[in-house]
């Protein structure tokens, strides 16, 4: 009788979809904000065909995303040797900072009823920074209401003016706090902006398929917590990067959107330390863990 394959295999299988039906820029980003981060901010080239190889990229793909993102200002770079050593740029960073932050940080604060409303100038010779500025908007859940015009019932501003800052973007940025003249419900508005039905369904298949892993308190393998660390980012953010995150007061009653953050932040906690390992590992293998200075968290 054939042996049975290991709990670490079936799991790792079972969650690589995840990852690798997603664009390999995601892994990229991942990589910075949990990793690059204790690494200076910097990862080599090497470091990120191997490590995202292991989540299932093919290197061709890797190395064409690489590619892209650095033309696209998402990514810059310096040679050491042949060797790239790659950095998010501003903009790119506060994206993905605005990705940790909705699973990692609460928001319970009372709603003071003022509105952030964001315009982002069409700017034809711009249209690379313009773009960069449009995806910290979407990371930040803000609607859209047309025309270069963006809404959210939070302050939610200051990642988006300081990537505009670093990135010589700010003429084409626009922010006002503001009151709502008129007598719709606030709930009204938000229903109008936010579908919430369809991210509380999405919501509950996530917890659905990841309290299994909360209740199950086994150690794993480094290469496995490396890969679940992934997954459970990008199944938490396929459906919290369209949610704002509103103020409990204008949210269902039954809403199960904390209930999710919950389980990927605990999740997220306890993969951390040995996803870190792994990837310091493989930092070792390939000979620059002597020439990158880990940055304690």
């Amino acid at each position: 009788m054939p042996n049975a394959p290991s709990r670490a295999a079936l799991r790792l299988d079972s969650f690589r979809a995840a990852v690798t039906d997603a664009p390999v820029s995601y892994s990229v980003f991942s990589a910075f904000s949990f990793f690059g981060a204790r690494r200076g901010g910097e990862l080599p080239g090497p470091w990120l065909v191997r490590a995202l190889g292991e989540l299932g990229h093919a290197t061709p793909a890797i190395r064409q995303t690489l590619y892209r993102m650095e033309r696209a200002k998402e990514l810059t770079s310096r040679l050491d040797g042949r060797t790239k050593h790659y950095r998010l740029t501003p903009a790119a960073r506060a994206e993905a900072q605005a990705g940790l932050a909705k699973i990692m940080e609460e928001d319970d604060e009372p709603w003071d009823e003022r509105w952030t409303i964001v315009y982002i100038s069409p700017a034809s010779d711009e249209r690379v920074e313009r773009e960069r500025l449009l995806e910290i908007v979407r990371a930040e859940g803000f609607a859209a209401m047309g025309n270069g015009v963006y809404l959210h019932p939070r302050d939610r501003a200051a990642r988006l003016i300081e990537a505009a800052e670093a990135s010589a973007a700010r003429d084409l940025l626009e922010v006002f706090r503001a009151t709502r003249i008129g007598d719709e419900p606030p709930r009204d508005v938000i229903a109008r902006y936010w579908d919430l039905s369809a991210l509380s369904k999405q919501y509950e298949r996530f917890v659905a398929r990841y309290q299994p892993l909360v209740s199950d308190r086994r150690a794993l393998e480094p290469r496995v917590a490396f890969a679940l660390r992934f997954a459970v980012v990008f199944e938490f953010l396929e459906t919290a990067w369209r949610d704002p995150k509103l103020v409990p007061a204008l949210m269902p009653a039954d809403w199960p959107g904390g209930r999710a953050q919950r389980i990927a932040r605990g999740l997220y906690d306890r993969l951390l330390p040995a996803a870190i390992a792994h990837a310091n590992r493989l930092i070792d293998d390939l000979g620059y863990g002597s020439r990158l200075a880990l940055v304690q968290s």
